[in-house]
């Protein structure tokens, strides 16, 4: 059985994309190797044979281990709702996948950049050559702004994939009023005293002190008059 802090830890690199070492790293593919056998519809016992026979660093495990590694797959991405957990399965493979791609375009993006700020045209002689090299600089720039451009748009679809652009949930204030306290009475003579209660006319001191009151009249420093009707 795992301990509740590396699946709370593989839970959140799942979920969230929170980083883990090298290590961690593939420990966890290791799990998800095995949990996505069992997706496939492999036995536990078919799953554990595989990873007996693959090939290291997921495979090589000896029985027991194998054994501890379907275990703990399963604690980790859960087994209640299997629909569910199919599902977090694959947005975890869309996800890595579109950050796996939007890296590998952002260095071609940076060698396209290195490339261009590598190209100096303002002492060239030749106004053919330097017009040239000034034009395939700036076209290169572009072409890395570009590519820049596309690895962050891919990086926001593995975002949302993840579920890190959603808006966090707010609590509703009405959970936090207290709730009415009704009281239930057959006594006529408490209905009149509240009765009695309810029909009091309570002064309004809700005015500002120094407010004008209807009909008055104020002046401002330029001395113009305002009616307050």
């Amino acid at each position: 059985m795992l301990k509740e802090d590396k699946i709370s830890k593989y839970r959140d690199h799942i979920e969230k994309g929170s980083s883990l070492t090298v290590k961690e790293k593939e420990v966890f593919d290791r799990y998800f190797f095995a949990f996505s056998q069992l997706l496939d519809g492999l036995s536990e016992r078919q799953v554990v044979e595989l990873l007996m026979m693959y090939p290291a660093p997921i495979g090589g495990l000896s029985q027991s281990m194998a054994y501890n590694v379907v275990n703990g797959c399963q604690e980790i991405f859960g087994t209640a709702n299997f629909d569910n957990a199919k599902r977090v399965a694959k947005r975890y493979i869309y996800a890595t996948r579109l950050e796996e791609l939007a890296n590998k375009i952002e260095g071609v993006a940076v060698s396209t950049a290195e490339k261009s700020d590598k190209i100096h045209w303002e002492d060239i002689e030749d106004p053919i050559e330097k017009a040239l090299n000034k034009n395939y600089k700036e076209k290169l720039g572009a072409e890395a702004a570009v590519m820049f451009e596309k690895a962050a748009n891919v990086l926001m679809k593995a975002a949302k994939i993840r579920g890190l652009l959603e808006k966090d949930k707010t609590e509703n204030p009405n959970k936090f009023k207290a709730a009415p306290n009704i009281i239930f009475t057959d006594d006529l003579g408490a209905l009149e005293i509240i009765r009695q209660i309810e029909d009091i006319e309570y002064e309004n001191v809700s005015t500002d002190e120094g407010a004008t009151g209807e009909g008055e009249v104020a002046t401002d420093e330029s001395g113009e008059i305002d009616s307050f009707e």
